[in-house]
């Protein structure tokens, strides 16, 4: 998997922790453990746990008596500097305070605590050699030369970013409080580098939520037809395992995406393209992992007539595939990265949860009507409407 991957996934599981206002300390501590990405977007390049749960321990500090047990201690192996990184929770307020006495303001009693706390850890590092020695043995670095620390604390939505870090900045110890809502923008620039899709772009995007039959047909079958006619139109087929998006555009090229399948599903597929003048852009997502990116300077004239639109076949209403369709829908635009990370956390949500969705074997499908709506007059061709989570019968 490459970084950008890596760094998306932590994306999604960091944004999943917000959106649901999560304020358990656990599992951030365990977001942090399975994405060493976000490390990197704190300027560290190798972490490890130091947690009470966690294999690697600090000696104990005789002179303060206690053991040490950061949440997480990194290293920029270059430049030798040591980073204790300690984690408490986003959804705590405003953490400073002004003083009754007419004084500047200081850090709630709590918020003092966390920082002494981390401050400590610190101090204790640097001056007990053994304790410096485990550290670089457990992270692989030969040499330290300064000692840091980050807190992982609040929101800055809910604070004043600028008195925090003025208050901070006349701390011995060199420490930074790091907002979680500002960590989260951190990783999205650093995703967002070098992409052009980040923000919602003129063109499209087709979303859909789909579980396949056990047998398929040989050979190539159809899930989608949008248009009519040989320009302008988007083929959405499946063939020995994988995903295609057939595109004709408007001078009869043909663009192709493919995206290979992990089982039966279910699955969240989406595909998008911009078809302004800012140049090419064309992506197929499976399950929250891009399987193909197409970027090119030159404009793509893809302009599908989605009012002429099947559903379970191709346009002649022949070829379709056995899926059942728990949801399809499509927008006039590309989804901006929040909306993005919203349309997989739905998706997962939705399969989840009791609900309907629509079983279309080989002879059925369905069309867009005048109305708008999609439908199919002929009963023979109809597709039968089952439960959510699907109940395999023996036959």
């Amino acid at each position: 998997m490459s970084s950008a991957e890596q760094l998306w996934i932590a994306i999604y599981d960091f944004y999943c922790l917000l959106a649901s206002k999560n304020n358990e300390e656990a599992s951030y501590q365990r977001l942090f453990e399975q994405h060493p990405a976000i490390f990197t977007v704190l300027g560290i390049d190798t972490a490890a746990s130091f947690e009470k749960s966690s294999p690697n321990t600090l000696p104990f500090d005789e002179d303060r008596n206690f053991n040490p047990e950061p949440d997480f201690i990194g290293a920029e192996i270059e430049a030798g500097i040591l980073t204790v990184v300690e984690l408490k929770t986003p959804f705590v307020g405003n953490i400073t305070t002004s003083r009754n006495d007419g004084n500047r303001a200081k850090f709630k009693a709590i918020a003092e605590g966390y920082i002494s706390q981390t401050t400590e850890y610190v101090e204790s590092i640097r001056q007990n050699r053994e304790a410096r020695d485990v550290v670089k043995k457990v992270l692989n670095v030969s040499k330290t030369s300064d000692y840091r620390a980050k807190l992982i604390y609040a929101l800055s939505a809910e604070n004043d970013t600028h008195l925090v870090n003025s208050i901070m900045a006349q701390r011995k110890v060199p420490t930074e409080i790091v907002f979680y809502d500002d960590l989260f923008e951190r990783m999205v620039k650093a995703y967002s580098i070098g992409r052009s899709d980040s923000l919602s772009r003129d063109g499209w995007c087709f979303v859909t939520h789909i579980y396949f039959g056990d047998m398929q047909a040989s050979g190539k079958t159809f899930i989608a037809d949008y248009g009519s006619a040989n320009t302008d139109r988007i083929s959405v087929c499946l063939n020995n395992n994988e995903i295609i998006f057939e595109c004709f555009d408007s001078r009869q090229e043909i663009h192709s995406l493919k995206a290979r399948l992990d089982g039966i599903g279910p699955h969240y597929i989406r595909f998008e393209f911009s078809n302004d003048s800012s140049g090419t852009y064309m992506s197929l997502n499976v399950n929250n992992i891009e399987s193909e990116l197409r970027l090119s300077r030159g404009a793509l004239k893809l302009f599908p007539k989605i009012e002429f639109f099947t559903l379970g076949a191709d346009s002649n209403g022949n070829n379709g595939a056995h899926f059942y369709m728990l949801e399809h829908y499509a927008v006039n635009k590309t989804l901006s990265l929040i909306d993005k990370l919203n349309t997989f956390r739905y998706f997962q949500q939705k399969i989840s949860k009791t609900s309907h969705c629509l079983e279309f074997k080989p002879k059925d499908y369905m069309i867009r009507q005048s109305s708008g709506d999609m439908g199919q007059e002929l009963d023979a061709f109809k597709p039968i409407l089952r439960a959510w989570p699907l109940v395999k019968t023996k036959v």
